[in-house]
C-alpha cells in the first residue's frame, strides 16, 4: 500500500512558459480583436483549453487567421520564414518565445554565413523547426546519427553545434562526445543551450530516485522535457510512468499491483500546478494517512523573465 509522497522541486512551470502564458494573457487583456496563437502556445493541453474558454483562438497555420489579425507565437519560437509570412498578412504580431530559445536563434542568426551546424534535438518537434530555419542545419538525435554525418560536413569549413534546450543531460552530452570525436576541428559553444529549467528538475529527479519506488511525470506525450524526466527515471526505477491528468492515474494497476509504498511526483516544465494538486488528492482519498510532503534536499526555481514593453508589434 501506498504510504509516502514526495513531491520533486523544482517542477512544473518553468519562467519560460510563466512568461509565454503571461504573454498570451496580456495581449488578450489589451487586444480589441481575437487573438490567435500559432500552434500550442506551450505542450499542455489543460492549458490550451483553458485559454480557450476564454476565447483565445489556436491555429496550426497562418492561414487560417484573417489577414490583419492578431497573432502570438509560441514558447517554442518559429522561423524567420513564419515571421515573414505574418509580415506580407500584415498581422500584428506577438513573441511568446521563451527567451532561452531566443538566444539559440541568435547564435544560429550571428554565425550562420561562416559556419556549418549541426542540430542536437527531436525530428518534428516545434521548437527544432523553428531553429533549423535560422540557416542550414544536419539534425541529430543520437551518436549514430553523427557518424553518418561523416561525409557530409566540409572540414575546410568552421562547424558548432546547438541544442534543443529540453534534451537530457546525459544523453546529450554522448552525442557532443560523439561529434568531437568524429569531427575534431568543431568548434564547442562556451555554454551548451539545455535550458536551466530542463537541467534543474532533472537533477531533482536524481536527487530523489533513490529514496522511492517509482516516479510519477506529470506532463503531455509531446513535452520533450517530460519524456527526457521519464526516461531518467526509467532508468533507475523502470516501473515509473507518465500521465497527462488525474483521470489518467490507475491506481490499481499503477501503484497497487506493483506494490509501491513509497512514490515521487515531478511535473514537466509545461504542467500546472493543479495537476498535481488534482493527482495528490486523488491518491489521498484512495490511501487513509498518506504523507506527501517535499522531499528534504528540494529547492525553488527562482527565475523569472520579464515581459517586454511591447506586447503587440506590427
Amino acid at each position: 500500500m501506498l504510504k509516502k509522497v514526495y513531491l520533486a522541486n523544482p517542477r512544473g512551470f518553468c519562467a519560460g512558459v510563466k512568461y509565454a502564458i503571461s504573454y498570451v494573457d496580456k495581449v488578450h487583456e489589451e487586444s480589441q480583436q481575437p487573438v490567435y496563437v500559432r500552434k500550442e502556445i506551450v505542450h499542455n493541453r489543460r492549458v490550451v483549453e483553458d485559454m480557450k474558454k476564454r476565447g483565445i483562438q489556436f491555429i496550426e497555420d497562418l492561414s487560417e487567421a484573417p489577414e490583419g489579425s492578431t497573432v502570438i507565437f509560441s514558447a517554442h519560437g518559429v522561423s524567420p520564414a513564419v515571421v515573414e509570412e505574418a509580415k506580407k498578412r500584415n498581422m500584428k504580431v506577438g513573441d511568446a518565445t521563451c527567451p532561452l530559445v531566443t538566444r539559440v536563434h541568435r547564435k544560429a542568426k550571428n554565425l550562420k554565413d561562416t559556419h556549418q551546424f549541426i542540430y542536437i534535438g527531436h525530428h518534428g518537434h516545434d521548437e527544432a523547426i523553428g531553429t533549423m530555419g535560422e540557416a542550414p542545419m544536419f539534425l541529430v538525435e543520437s551518436p549514430e546519427e553523427v557518424q553518418d554525418l561523416k561525409d557530409k560536413i566540409d572540414p575546410s569549413k568552421p562547424l558548432t553545434y546547438l541544442m534543443q534546450t529540453t534534451l537530457s543531460v546525459s544523453d546529450t552530452k554522448k552525442i557532443v562526445d560523439k561529434i568531437a570525436e568524429v569531427f575534431p576541428f568543431v568548434e564547442h559553444p562556451a555554454k551548451d543551450d539545455i535550458c536551466y529549467a530542463t537541467t534543474e528538475r532533472q537533477e531533482a529527479v536524481t536527487q530523489m530516485i533513490d529514496a522511492v519506488d517509482a516516479m510519477i511525470v506529470i506532463g503531455a506525450n509531446n513535452s520533450s522535457n517530460s519524456l527526457r524526466l521519464l526516461q531518467l527515471a526509467q532508468k533507475t526505477k523502470p516501473l515509473s510512468f507518465r500521465i497527462s491528468s488525474a483521470e489518467e492515474l490507475d491506481i490499481h494497476k499503477m501503484i497497487l499491483e506493483n506494490n509501491i509504498e513509497t512514490i515521487g511526483i515531478t511535473a514537466g516544465a509545461s504542467s500546472p500546478q493543479i495537476l498535481v494538486d488534482e493527482i495528490c488528492n486523488k491518491l489521498s482519498a484512495e490511501f487513509t494517512g498518506l504523507d506527501i510532503s517535499l522531499f528534504p534536499e528540494s529547492r525553488e526555481d527562482t527565475m523569472n523573465f520579464k515581459l517586454p514593453k511591447i506586447l503587440i508589434q506590427e
